[in-house]
C-alpha cells in the first residue's frame, strides 16, 4: 500500500512540519503517498484537515460511528467499519505524545485496502503530525495569554488611554467601538459555592474546555466575540446583531440558553451547576469593568437568593439593581442590622433557618400553605417560626408599612451577601496558563 519506507515518509512530513505548512499540507502529503483519503480530528473527533473535501459527507457518518461506538480509545491504532455495502472503512492512529492524545490520523478507503496497511509508516506519521500538534498547542497558549491580559485591562480598566485600547483590540480583530454584551460564566456546587480546584493545573484544565465549548457553540451564531478568563470565571464579550435594549437583552439571553446545556453536558463533575450572568448593553469600553461587575454579581444574587435560573440578565434583579448602585455597603449593614440583626445573629448562633422562612413567606405573598410546602415544613411549625420571627426582630405583619421596610432589608441583606462573594471573585488572582 505504502511505496516509500517509513523513514522517508518520516522525513517528508517533518519537513513539511518544519516549513509550517500545517495540518492541510500533511494530510495531503501522505495522501499522496497511500493513495487514500486521509482525515486529520481532534481529540474530540472534530474536522481539522482533510486531502479530500469532497467527503464531508463521509466525515459525519465517521465522526457519528465514533461517538456512537467508540467513546474512549486506547493508544493504538484500530480499524473502523464505516459502510458494510460500500466495504467502506477506516483506520484510526492516535496521535499522541506520551498518553497525551492531541487528535487522530484517519485513513479512509475500502477495508480490505486497510488490511493490507503498513501501520509502522502510519505510526511514524502520527509522530510527525503530534510535532505539529504540539507546535500548535504552544501557540493558541500563548495567543490565549494575551488575549487574557487585554480582556483582564478591559474589564478592570487599565487601559491607559482609548487610542491604546482601540490599538490593542484591532491585534485580536476586535472591534471597541460597537456596542458590547458580557457574559459571565462559571461553575457552582448545587448549594451555590464556589469550586474549590485541586490544583492550578485542575483549575486551567475546566476553564480552557469550557472556553473550547463557548467557541464551538458561539461560531455558529456570529464571529463577533472574545472568550477569555478572570479569577474562576470565564466571560464572553459579545458585539450582538441587535441593536435596541430590548433585542439585545433576547439576543444574549437566546445566546446563553444555547450555551448552558452543551456546557453542563461538558462538565465531569454533573453535581456541578453552570451560571450565567449577563450585563447590560455597553456602548463605551470603559464601561466594561462595571458591566463584568453586573454579570458577576448576578449570578452572585441568583445564588444568594437560592435561585433555580441558570441564566440572569441584570435587567432582571428588580429593585436590587437600584441597591446595587448603592456604594455605601456600611450605610446598607445599618438598614440590614436596624430590621434584621437580632434575627439574623439567632440563625447563625442556633443553627436555624429563620431569616429564610421569612422570606419564603413574603415570595409567597403570605399564603402559608403555599410557604409551607415551599420550606417542607408542617403548617403549624411555621406558625411557630412566625411567632418566633415576630418576638426576636419585633415585625408586626399587620403593619404593611413595617413589613415594606423587612422586604427593603431582606434583599438588602442579600445584596451584602452577594457584594462579598463578588469581592471574593475578583480577589482571586489570575492565573496565566
Amino acid at each position: 500500500m505504502i511505496t516509500e519506507t517509513g523513514e522517508a515518509l518520516y522525513h517528508v512530513l517533518l519537513n513539511l512540519v518544519l516549513r509550517e505548512k500545517g495540518l492541510g499540507a500533511l494530510a495531503a502529503a501522505f495522501s499522496s503517498v497511500v493513495n487514500s483519503t486521509i482525515v486529520i480530528l481532534d481529540s474530540e473527533f472534530n474536522l481539522l484537515a482533510s486531502s479530500d473535501e469532497s467527503t464531508t459527507h463521509t466525515y459525519e457518518k465517521l465522526k457519528a460511528r465514533l461517538l456512537e461506538k467508540y467513546p474512549y480509545f486506547c493508544n493504538q491504532g484500530r480499524i473502523v467499519e464505516l459502510d458494510d455495502v460500500q466495504c467502506l472503512s477506516c483506520f484510526l492512529q492516535p496521535v499522541q505524545a506520551g498518553t497525551e492524545i492531541f487528535g487522530y490520523l484517519c485513513i479512509l478507503d475500502d477495508a480490505r485496502k486497510i488490511d493490507a496497511m503498513d501501520v509502522t509508516a502510519v505510526e511514524q506519521a502520527a509522530l510527525v503530525m503530534a510535532l505539529d500538534f504540539q507546535k500548535r498547542i504552544a501557540v493558541e497558549e500563548i495567543e490565549r495569554r494575551y488575549l487574557n491580559d487585554f480582556v483582564r485591562d478591559l474589564l478592570e480598566g487599565r487601559m491607559e488611554s482609548r487610542s491604546n485600547a482601540l490599538h490593542r483590540g484591532t491585534l485580536y480583530k476586535w472591534d471597541l467601538t460597537k456596542p458590547q454584551v458580557l457574559f459571565a460564566i462559571k461553575l457552582v456546587t448545587p448549594l451555590g459555592q464556589g469550586i474549590s480546584y485541586a490544583s492550578i493545573e485542575a483549575k486551567m484544565h475546566y476553564l480552557q474546555k469550557l472556553e473550547k465549548v463557548i467557541r464551538s457553540v458561539i461560531i455558529a451564531h456570529s464571529n463577533r466575540y472574545l472568550v477569555a478568563h478572570l479569577g474562576d470565571v470565564n466571560v464572553m464579550l459579545l458585539i450582538p446583531k441587535s441593536e435596541t435594549p430590548a433585542s439585545i437583552k433576547e439576543e444574549s439571553i437566546q445566546i446563553a440558553r444555547r450555551l448552558i446545556p452543551q456546557l453542563q453536558k461538558g462538565i465531569e463533575n454533573h453535581d456541578m451547576v453552570v451560571k450565567i450572568g449577563i450585563s447590560r448593553a455597553c456602548y463605551d469600553f470603559f464601561d466594561l469593568p462595571t458591566a463584568f461587575h453586573e454579570a458577576v454579581e448576578s449570578i452572585q444574587m441568583n445564588v444568594e437568593m437560592d435561585l433555580s435560573h441558570e441564566i440572569v440578565h441584570y435587567d432582571d434583579l428588580g429593585i436590587n439593581r437600584l441597591l446595587l448602585r448603592i456604594t455605601d455597603t456600611k450605610e446598607l449593614e445599618k438598614y440590614c442590622e436596624e430590621h434584621l440583626g437580632e434575627l439574623i445573629r439567632y440563625d447563625e448562633e442556633h443553627e436555624t433557618s429563620l431569616l429564610k422562612t421569612l422570606s419564603v413567606v413574603i415570595e409567597t405573598d403570605g399564603n402559608m400553605k403555599n410557604a409551607a410546602e415551599k420550606l417542607f415544613i408542617h403548617y403549624n411549625t411555621l406558625r411557630y417560626r412566625l411567632r418566633r420571627i415576630k418576638e426576636l426582630a419585633g415585625i408586626d405583619f399587620s403593619s404593611w408599612k413595617k413589613v415594606a421596610r423587612v422586604v427593603l432589608a431582606i434583599q438588602v441583606y442579600h445584596i451584602i451577601q452577594a457584594r462579598k462573594k463578588g469581592e471574593e471573585a475578583r480577589r482571586a488572582p489570575f492565573v496565566k496558563p
